[in-house]
């Protein structure tokens, strides 16, 4: 090899100034004695304003402990390399990378290069990475990252939420992670779990919907994407895994679906017609039995429903397009029911039906469609007209026999009164004479039943067949008390007349009422123990009068007090006296007088039978106190 000469000095000094680091040398007391231009240029200081300062100036105050111990390492013949902060000269501090020694003269020797754009770049990923840290326990998805061999190693906040916690296992342990798939409901083994897939195969998979069990034991519904995560050579280094937890809107859209389900089950089952309009009252939907009922649908407006044609059926009226009740429902909020309407339908026919409509509205109260239900009523309506014919019939033809009966009886009587008398006056015509009298009894019951007969078909004809005028309610009290006397002093039956003075007046049918107390007091008279009493009392009630009548003796059993009412029904079957009509008979009366009667318990009293009578003529009957308070009122 040649011979290089020696650096001179001058040489060296030249050398030490064009260096692109700076050069700081001090003396065994830490003062500088010498430093380049980068030295300089890197404190933004000139060459005297550095000379003569010692180490100690330049950095900071704290740093003094760690001079010595790195003076410690340098004298032990180390050249130590450590970052430090020099003080720049507008006071900001220079991070810097130090390698230094201690010459065998005791001089500092240090190489000193500025590291602030590394420093800057490493604040930067230092900052990034605590951003992605933040954001990463801030995601409301789970997410799990996995090494190379694919052990979990890192998991946020909202994956242990997810699970209940977090298993930090490799791939051949996924297992403990306890899935189905959505599905079908089959188990998701070990290794076929999106992040094994993503690991093994670098496969990435998006959405896949899975059945989870949390390590708490509760199950959930997730979204489960992975992919899997390359180095700067593409190999694969990791995967990283999502999880989205949409248990309740799943829950909420399988809850949806079961109740659309049943939804279309009942509509397409419903009997009735049901039909559905939109915001605008166009028809969009209708069931089976809709169409049955039309014999056809029209998907149409309002303003065409005009194709829809009916009448109402107590009228005769036809019904215009918004006259329908589906169109008040959706055009002004109204809601129907039971509307009677007689329909054509779209093959000619004609039908009864009941209408329903009312509005359907959203959250905010306004309305969305509305819903309209028909029911078909046809075959009712024509079996209660045939029964309404028939009742009519019936009780025309019982008028007129009851009627007709009449003279034949009467002549009877008259014959049998007539055949009495005379037997009266002949010798030893006892018999006929008894014969008679039994002609008479027994005509005057069959007079009795035909009375009987007439009264029913009063309230079948709906009360046309009375004779209303006013009367005093007291004076109607006293008249029946009056009837009655004979019969219950005979009896040696007690019978009280209880009414207050300012009983206002009624307008009734006289005779017929008074058949209803005949019949009552006659039924007391029946039942009535001798040395018992009948109390028979009226008061002022609003808008009626309320009579009663009680009779003393062992109370009726709280089962039989309604049954009395029917015909041919009798309290005490061991006794067969009369027909069983009077009360029957009393209620009919009473109704077509538009009143109501109905028996109540009492204390110490066999039976109590109450009945309201209006003030004014009859329109429609008066509600009783025990009917008001079931129906609410």
């Amino acid at each position: 090899m040649p011979h290089r000469p020696p650096l001179r000095e001058p040489d060296t000094r030249a050398l030490l100034e064009a260096a692109p680091e700076g050069v700081f040398v001090a003396d065994m007391h830490g003062r500088y004695i010498y430093v380049n231009q980068a030295g300089c240029r890197m404190l933004g200081m000139e060459t005297g304003e550095i000379l003569g300062k010692t180490i100690l100036e330049l950095i900071p105050e704290g740093d003094a402990m760690r001079l010595e111990a790195s003076k410690r390492a340098m004298l032990e013949g180390r050249t130590h390399v450590e970052e430090w902060v020099l003080r720049h000269k507008d006071g900001h501090w220079v991070p810097v990378e130090v390698s230094a020694n201690i010459l065998p003269n005791g001089q500092w020797q240090a190489f000193v290069r500025d590291i602030s754009a590394r420093k800057q770049l490493e604040q930067q990923a230092h900052a990034s990475e605590r951003t992605l840290a933040g954001i990463f326990e801030l995601l409301p998805v789970g997410v799990w990252i996995t090494d190379r061999e694919g052990m979990i190693v890192r998991g946020n906040e909202a994956g242990r939420r997810i699970w209940g916690g977090a298993r930090h296992v490799g791939p051949q342990n996924y297992g403990v992670y306890k899935g189905w798939w959505a599905d079908s409901g089959e188990p998701i083994a070990a290794d076929r779990w999106a992040l094994a897939r993503a690991l093994a195969k670098g496969e990435t998979s998006v959405g896949e919907l899975v059945r989870i069990q949390c390590f708490d034991g509760t199950f959930k519904t997730i979204i489960n994407s992975a992919a899997p995560l390359h180095d700067a050579q593409g190999q694969i280094a990791g995967a990283i895994c999502v999880n989205e937890d949409i248990t309740e809107p799943y829950e909420a859209q399988h809850k949806l679906q079961q109740s659309e389900t049943l939804f279309r089950t009942a509509f397409e089952l419903l009997p009735v017609g049901l039909y559905v309009t939109d915001s605008q009252g166009h028809i969009t939907h209708g069931n089976p039995a809709g169409h049955r009922i039309w014999e056809g649908l029209r998907h149409v407006g309002p303003a065409e429903f005009g194709e829809y044609k009916g009448w109402w059926a107590d009228t005769g009226e036809p019904l215009a397009a918004g006259d329908w009740a589906v169109v008040r429902a959706v055009q002004s909020g109204q809601t129907s029911r039971s509307e009677l309407i007689r329909i054509q339908c779209f093959d000619g026919t004609f039908k009864t039906v009941l209408n329903w409509a009312a509005p359907i509205r959203g959250k905010g109260g306004e309305i969305t469609g509305a819903v309209a239900v028909n029911q078909d009523v046809t075959a009712l309506v024509r079996t209660q007209e045939q029964l309404r014919a028939a009742v009519r019939d019936r009780e025309h033809i019982l008028a007129v026999v009851a009627h007709d009966l009449r003279n034949p009886l009467n002549n009877i009587s008259m014959r049998a009164a007539l055949l009495e008398q005379k037997a009266a006056r002949m010798p030893d015509a006892q018999e006929c004479v008894a014969a008679a009298a039994s002609i008479v009894e027994t005509v005057q019951r069959m007079a009795g039943l035909v009375d009987d007969l007439l009264a029913i078909s009063v309230v079948r004809s709906g009360g046309t067949m009375l004779k209303l005028e006013p009367v005093q309610a007291a004076g109607l009290l006293s008249m029946a008390a009056q009837q009655a006397a004979p019969l219950f002093n005979e009896a040696g039956l007690q019978l009280e007349l209880q009414h207050e003075s300012d009983l206002p007046t009624i307008h009734v049918d006289l005779n017929r009422m008074m058949r209803v107390f005949g019949n009552l007091l006659d039924n007391a008279l029946k039942f009535t123990e001798p040395g018992g009493r009948v109390v028979l009392r009226a008061e002022p009630a609003p808008g009626a009068v309320l009579f009663s009548i009680a009779n003393s003796g062992p109370a009726v059993p709280a089962e039989d007090l309604e049954r009395l009412f029917q015909p041919f029904w009798q309290a005490g079957r061991e006794d067969r006296r009369g027909a069983g009509l009077g009360l029957s008979i009393c209620r009919s009366i009473i109704e077509a007088h538009g009143g109501t009667v109905w028996t109540e318990s009492a204390p110490g009293m066999r039976l109590k039978i109450l009945f309201l009578l209006p003030r004014g003529r009859p329109r429609t009957p008066v509600t009783s106190p025990a009917q008001g308070q079931a129906m609410g009122l």
